[in-house]
Parts: C-alpha cells; structure tokens; sequence
C-alpha cells in the first residue's frame, strides 16, 4: 500500500476508535503466533467472544466474476458450493447493493491521485492495493460460542474496515490486517442451518462495506451505528425480497417486553444487561427504515438510500435531509420520530406502512398504563386513554413529547437528539388505563413463539466480550 493511503487510513481509524467498538482493548494474549507473517493460504479473524486474533488456514475454491471464496480448511465448503455462491454474489447480491447503496462513475482526487472508478467496490478493491476488482469472500466457523440452536447468538458474517491497512500488526498488535476488500461469512451454524439468512447477511455486510469505504472517499467521520445498521436492514430485504421475518416477529413477539418498555435502535445496544435486547434494534431500526421508504414516492425511492449513503451528516440529520423530501416537516428528528412510533399503533394509516400488506397486518404495539417509565432518547411508549387524563412530569424531562393518537392513545416519547451511549433517559409517569381492554385485546403480544439461533452483529458481539 502506498505512504499516502497508509497516511489517510491512519487518521481515519484513530477516527474509528473513538467512535465505536470495532477493535476492542481485550487484555489477552491472541491464539497462535501472529508474528510470523502470513502464508498465501492464511487469514487473519477475530474470536468474537474473547477479541482475540488468530489465523485461518483456508483454500480458495472458486473465482467468480466479482468475487474470489476461499473457505477454512475443514469447512466442508466444496468447490461446487463455492461456485454456486460466487454466482449468487455476482449475479444478484452485488448488482443489487451497488445500484441501492453506491456512488457511481466517480473519481476519487487528492493531491497525487485522479482515479476513476465504476463504484464503490471498485474503489474498496483500489483502496486495498489490489487490482482484480473482485471481493474477497471467506468462508469459516465464526468463533462465537455457538451451542444451542434454540437459545444462542450467532454471528452470520462481519466486515472489518482494519483490513484495508497493511498487512499484518496495525497498531500496537491491537488488531491485524489482510490488507484486502473483503467480508467474512459464517459456515455453521449459518451455511448449514440458515442459508438464506446467510445469504442476506453477505448483503448486509456488503453494505458495511461501502458505507465505510464512503466515509473514506468523502472524507468524513463514519456514520452513526443506528443509521450504517438500518441501511444494512434494508440490503437484506433487497435480497430477500420480503422483510425479513426474524426481524418483523422479533418486533411483533416482543419477547422480552423491552419493546414495549420503549427500547430501540436510536441509542445503540444501550441494554446490554439484558443479552437479547440488542435484537430489538435490530428489529425497530428496519422497520424504521423500510417505513421512510414506503413513505417515499417512487422517484425518491429509486435514490433515497444513496441519499442518506453519500450524506455529509453522519447522524440523524442524514436521514431528516432527505425525509423533508418526502414531508417537509420532517427535517426536524423529533416530528420524523413521533410519526413512525405513531404509525406502529396505527400501521394502515395513510402515514403507516402504505403498499406493505404484510406488515400492515404484522406490525402491532403493546401499550403500558399507569407506571414510571424510563425512556432513553429516541424511546417512546403507548398508554391507552379514557375521558379526561393528566399528565405528570418530575421537572426534569424536558425532552419528553406527548401525542393523543385517535383520541385514544397517548403516546410518549423522548425527542432528545443525543444518542451517546451516555446519554441519560429521563423518567416520565403514564396516565393510563390497563390495556386490557376490547378495544385493545387483538393486540395483545404472543410471546414465546420465535426461537434461535439469534443472528448479532460483530460488532455487538465484542461490545459484549468488552464487558
């Protein structure tokens, strides 16, 4: 890699650092000797429970179009399956993602390059200092602890922006690079139990991938966790052509009662005590997002994601820059909010999921009544109202919003825009009836019905070996 990419990376990482938690601080020792440089056959990955390091020996089994698939050794990954997700990736994914999620026939400038380039994994490809614009694709048993279908997480597949440094020891030894354009994907149980998830996860990863190799072409910092994972959401259902259903019966089970509670995506994994929490953002940032594109008139929609993909904002005002196109009061976070967390009580609502029958149908809320709730910002709850009500604050909410919906409903939530991880919640006292009622039972949550293997980001997985 050249002095000047080596330079801009650098900066860009210490950016990263700061930022989030894709290269954890773990105080262990990695498996394995990772001073010996690499062999042709050898990768380095990361022990998603423990952050360690370690190197996969591998074979490479097929070289698509677009894409190379090397698989670890012992995988039972046979060239007939490499080839036939190389043509997936070449004829579908990639296509797909490129033409929702990528700039296109852009030059990237600086003082000593003018270089041209069909998209961005072209340019992910150039970043890395190779030339074959093909992604590498590697295939392996993701160390995350894996055991129990019925119960555990998993991570499906992961990308790591520390592959485009040199290769080798970056940074004290804090993490290790390929020096390639490249995503990892998960043989088992993902492969083997849940291929067409799997599958979608190459799209999910893919879009990480670009979201990064933006913020490296537009030289901006990277984007807020909650908005690079609800693009990626949406990458999925490009490949599955459905919303996916983990995600939607997540959201509609509500296992937990943490949705219901108000948790979701705004402040990022901000319940790690409890461990399935995260999957409420999972569920709430997708539908969050396949809302704003329904709600987007077909020429918008043919852009929007682009739009929020390329923004100069890193934050919420990228997506609010482009929601005022649609509405445009919705430039402002708190009226966007307020309107998607009234449309989940009311999703066949002309503000609602219009056009999506199956979430029209799917999408339901549970409300609470008459308890001191706790909302981070971005959070919001439903109580049901009869008659007269009041509305009792402590002084201290200032960022507490109240909506009547139908005359019905009330709902609350927090329009505060700082969604650090130590951004305080603000505690609001409902005014409600038990919603137990007729008008109310056929939303009653059927909970117990959605079982594992769970799929959780990497990045969310060491957020939890850091603890």
């Amino acid at each position: 890699m050249t002095k000047i990419k080596i330079v801009f990376l650098t900066a860009l990482f210490t950016a990263m650092l700061v930022s989030c938690s894709l290269f954890p601080d773990i105080n262990q020792k990695p498996n394995g000797n990772l001073d010996t440089p690499l062999e042709e056959n050898e990768f380095y990955a990361q022990n998603m429970k423990t952050g360690k390091y370690y190197k996969v020996k591998s074979r490479m089994m097929y070289e698509g179009d677009k894409c190379v698939i090397w698989a670890e050794e012992g995988s039972g990954i046979t060239q007939d399956k490499a080839e036939k997700i190389a043509g997936v990736y070449d004829t579908d994914i990639r296509p797909k993602i490129t033409e929702t999620f990528s700039k296109k026939n852009f030059n990237f400038r600086n003082e000593k390059y003018n270089e041209e380039f069909d998209d961005m994994l072209d340019f992910a490809n150039w970043l890395a200092d190779r030339d074959d614009r093909k992604l590498t694709i590697l295939l392996l048993d993701i160390k995350d602890n894996f055991k129990n279908p019925k119960t555990d997480s998993y991570v499906a597949g992961y990308f790591f922006g520390g592959n485009f440094d040199e290769k080798g020891k970056r940074n004290g030894g804090r993490y290790y690079s390929n020096s390639r354009d490249m995503i990892y994907v998960d043989t088992y149980p993902g492969l083997e139990m849940k291929p067409r998830q799997t599958y979608a996860t190459f799209a999910h990863e893919l879009q990480h991938l670009i979201n990064f190799v933006t913020t490296v072409q537009t030289g901006r910092y990277l984007m807020d966790t909650w908005v690079d994972e609800g693009l990626s959401s949406q990458a999925e259902y490009l490949y599955l052509e459905e919303n996916p259903p983990e995600k939607c019966e997540w959201f509609k089970n509500d296992r937990d009662g943490t949705i219901a509670k108000g948790n979701n995506f705004f402040v990022w994994d901000n319940h790690r005590e409890e461990p399935l929490a995260i999957l409420d953002d999972y569920a709430t940032v997708y539908l969050f997002f396949r809302w704003l594109y329904l709600q987007a008139n077909t020429e918008l929609q043919s852009h929007i994601f682009i739009d929020i993909e390329t923004s100069n904002d890193i934050d919420y005002k990228a997506v609010t820059n482009v929601a005022r196109q649609i509405n445009p009061a919705w430039g402002d976070w708190e009226t966007l909010l307020g309107t998607w967390l009234a449309a989940n009580y009311y999703p066949k609502n002309s503000y609602g999921y219009i056009g999506d029958d199956y979430l029209q149908k799917t999408i339901t809320v549970k409300p609470v009544a008459g308890q001191t709730i706790s909302l981070y910002p971005g959070e919001g709850v439903y109580s049901i109202i009869k008659g007269s009500f009041s509305i009792e604050t402590n002084g201290n909410n200032n960022n507490i919003r109240y909506a009547e919906l139908a005359g019905k409903v009330l709902l609350t939530f927090n329009a505060n825009t700082d969604n650090r991880l130590i951004a305080l919640p603000e505690i609001v006292v409902l005014t409600g009836v038990s919603p137990l009622t007729s008008q109310t039972t056929t939303r009653t949550i059927q909970t117990g019905t959605l079982t594992g293997p769970y799929v959780i980001d990497a990045r969310d997985m060491l957020n939890r070996a850091e603890k």
